[in-house]
């Protein structure tokens, strides 16, 4: 499989070095990438430049980057950006990971390039087909980044859309405990005691009565009362029933999802592109 290289520019090292960070994190290899500024010493040298199962080619890294035998329209566009303190990251790597790799650069504030043309005043600002036959290049991708086909005399501006893609995880929305205790309340109630009292009185005898002999005697009468006697009976009165249910909801879930378009002004009017290649 053929490879091609990537290459954006960041006036920001920080950004630079974060947008190199998130392609290891993808898994790009540390030999494909590569930054060039100052602080690296390396500015349009004539060293050799291997890059992973690519043969070894002279003639600088700029002319291995656009290909050997072009103009050098990027190639001052490259070592102006570098002398002015920007950051200069490339990627080696082939066709099926172009699309993340440009979305990493991308997404950390990569220069215009075409806006960097203009600022700087290099000639050909749009580079010519001729500038893109090298096997490793590949076309502009977006507005941020460039690259070349290998083997095609084009320019491609590539257009991105995001697309929304939704999941669902289930969250922590609290704790229901139930906790029985015990509480007391006075009561009272009323109820009837009976007591007996033992009553002694005299009278006068009434009728006739039998004269009984001298003799002792005693009669014995026992009082008694009534008193309240306490107990208690628990019953059950009510049962508490603890349980879940599950209910389906609908939710809209609102975004913005961003997309590339094109414009062409031609002659001083802009039209639309109608062309579509399967």
């Amino acid at each position: 499989m053929a490879s091609e290289t990537i290459v954006a520019i960041y006036d920001n090292a920080a950004d630079a070095s974060a947008a190199v960070s998130d392609l290891h994190d993808a898994g790009i290899p540390a030999s494909a990438i590569e930054q060039h500024s100052k602080d690296t010493g390396y500015l349009n040298d004539t060293r050799d430049i291997a890059v992973e199962s690519e043969p070894h080619k002279t003639g600088g890294f700029w002319a291995w980057l656009t290909g050997e035998g072009t103009d050098d329209t990027h190639h001052a566009l490259y070592d102006r950006s570098i002398e002015s303190g920007s950051t200069v990251v490339t990627v080696v790597t082939d066709e099926m990971k172009i699309d993340t790799i440009t979305a990493i650069l991308e997404s950390h504030s990569p220069v215009d390039l075409t806006e960097r043309h203009d600022h700087y005043g290099t000639d050909n600002a749009v580079v010519s087909d001729a500038a893109y036959t090298h096997p490793v290049e590949t076309a502009p991708l977006g507005h941020d980044t460039m690259a070349a086909h290998p083997g095609g005399n084009e320019e491609v501006l590539a257009l991105s859309e995001e697309q929304l893609e939704i999941g669902k995880r289930q969250i922590d929305r609290g704790t229901t405990r139930i906790r029985r205790y015990v509480v007391e309340r006075p009561v009272e109630e009323q109820i009837t005691l009976r007591n007996e009292t033992v009553n002694v009185y005299r009278r006068p005898a009434t009728g006739a009565s039998t004269v009984g002999a001298f003799t002792d005697k005693t009669i014995e009468v026992t009082e008694t009362a009534e008193e309240a006697v306490i107990a208690k009976t628990a019953h059950v009165v009510e049962e508490v029933v603890v349980g879940k249910t599950v209910e389906d909801r609908v939710e809209t879930v609102h975004e913005t999802l961003r997309r590339d378009e094109v414009e062409i002004t031609k002659a001083g009017d802009v039209v639309t592109p109608t062309n579509r290649v399967p």
